[in-house]
């Protein structure tokens, strides 16, 4: 078989491509998307999201700065067949699609969303690992958050403390977008994501499972630092005003508390979370 040529073909003429209109420059639109597709943004969670190949890549834009290093990328991992979905465009086109205020990092992505699993998911898996005799994984729960930037932070500390399984409340939480997807780094796509209607019946079956549900709280009796000794832990986190709601912290086996001063009325809810994770992970 002839041996191609490892260079990316496809835009073997891009960088010369003219850019006026007349000569068929390509020009972003923002058309209505189907539900299941978004526009993405940022070097690091494209290159990741290509990579991880969880989601179908219908456009992928790259700038005169990054296309280079694009192209090295797909080469590197074995994805030179993405290389037709490329245009270059300039940065007016991506801010045309995202807004001045996002930073793209001259790459942007026409995807598929992650796929979302349900509470029986989740129930079947978690049962299979009990069943199994195996150490039962850690969970956080996101109850009503709907700061898409706490979001993708939250997803980012969880990730990188081990924690994959994010657990939505399906009323009040934003569906996935360029923003959380950005705060994430990236690393949402290393990330299982359930969706479920009522976190206090979650909790129920949960803890015939063995988990022990922990709501984070200002109000907790028990210090954050002594987390860890309980196995099984299911964390509660509550949106940024109100925290978690009254029925679903009683419901939880207990509460926990970060020390802070005195003068300070609470932590943002993504660092509060990141502190429980590494108390957890340690």
């Amino acid at each position: 078989m002839k041996q191609k040529n490892t260079k990316i073909q496809t835009q073997k003429n891009l960088r010369n491509r003219p850019t006026n209109k007349s000569r068929g420059s390509f020009t972003p639109q923002l058309p209505r998307l189907p539900d299941s597709e978004l526009w993405l943004c940022g070097k690091h969670p494209i290159l990741t999201i290509l990579q991880k190949k969880r989601r179908k890549i219908f456009e992928i834009l790259a700038t005169q700065n990054s296309i280079s290093e694009l192209e090295k990328f797909l080469q590197k991992h074995s994805l030179s067949h993405l290389a037709s979905l490329i245009k270059l465009v300039d940065n007016e086109k991506i801010e045309a699609l995202f807004g001045k205020n996002q930073v793209h990092q001259g790459f942007a992505v026409r995807c598929s969303r992650l796929p979302t699993k349900t509470q029986g998911d989740l129930l079947a898996e978690l049962q299979k690992i009990a069943d199994s005799e195996k150490q039962l994984p850690t969970l956080i729960l996101l109850d009503q958050i709907s700061d898409p930037h706490n979001i993708g932070a939250i997803i980012r500390s969880a990730v990188s403390f081990g924690v994959t399984r994010i657990i939505f409340c399906e009323h009040n939480s934003p569906k996935e977008n360029a923003t959380i997807v950005k705060s994430s780094a990236g690393t949402i796509e290393l990330a299982d994501l359930f969706v479920v209607t009522n976190f206090s019946n979650l909790f129920e079956k949960l803890k015939k499972i063995g988990y022990w549900c922990v709501g984070l709280a200002g109000e907790g009796t028990v210090a954050v630092t002594k987390i860890k000794e309980y196995k099984n832990i299911a964390l509660v986190v509550g949106s940024e005003g109100d925290g978690i709601r009254d029925l679903v912290k009683k419901n939880c086996d207990l509460l926990t508390r970060i020390e802070i001063d005195t003068e300070v009325e609470s932590l943002n809810a993504s660092v509060a979370a990141a502190i429980a994770l590494y108390e957890l992970a340690r």
